[in-house]
């Protein structure tokens, strides 16, 4: 039987083959454009509406640990941070338009406004930085 520090690498490894690698190489060049869409559409069979859902389902797919850090009126400012974020940036992957299609389609839901999401890393920190726009 596996302990959670397995079942966890686990994880981490299967994410890590699908995201970081295979994807990349089936996708090419849209990878990016390709993951952000899949993203929305993932916020919506799963019914993401809201700042809470998106953390919970990070949690469980161990996306890595989701804060906000700014609020303003057209915008919102999240970091996502963790074991497993730190791993992916350690490994030479930058690619988390996934989290940015979640992150928007669950926000234009929860406020009725057209929403994209637009990441930065943030190599020394460690964390990768989502800022939803608002229209």
């Amino acid at each position: 039987m596996q302990n959670n520090n397995e079942q966890s690498e686990h994880v981490y490894f299967v994410n890590q083959l699908y995201r970081d690698f295979l994807l990349p190489q089936i996708l090419g060049d849209d990878t990016e454009a390709i993951l952000y869409w899949a993203g929305k559409q993932i916020a919506r069979k799963y019914d993401l509406a809201s700042y809470e859902d998106i953390n919970s389902f990070f949690t469980i797919t161990e996306f890595g640990s989701l804060s906000k850090s700014k609020e303003k009126k057209a915008t919102i400012t999240f970091e996502l941070s963790g074991q497993n974020v730190t791993d992916r940036l350690n490994s030479g992957s930058h690619e988390f338009s996934l989290e940015a299609g979640i992150i928007a389609e669950a926000i234009q839901k929860e406020t009725g406004r057209t929403t994209e999401c637009e990441l930065a890393i943030n190599d020394k920190k460690q964390i990768v930085q989502l800022t939803a726009r608002l229209d």
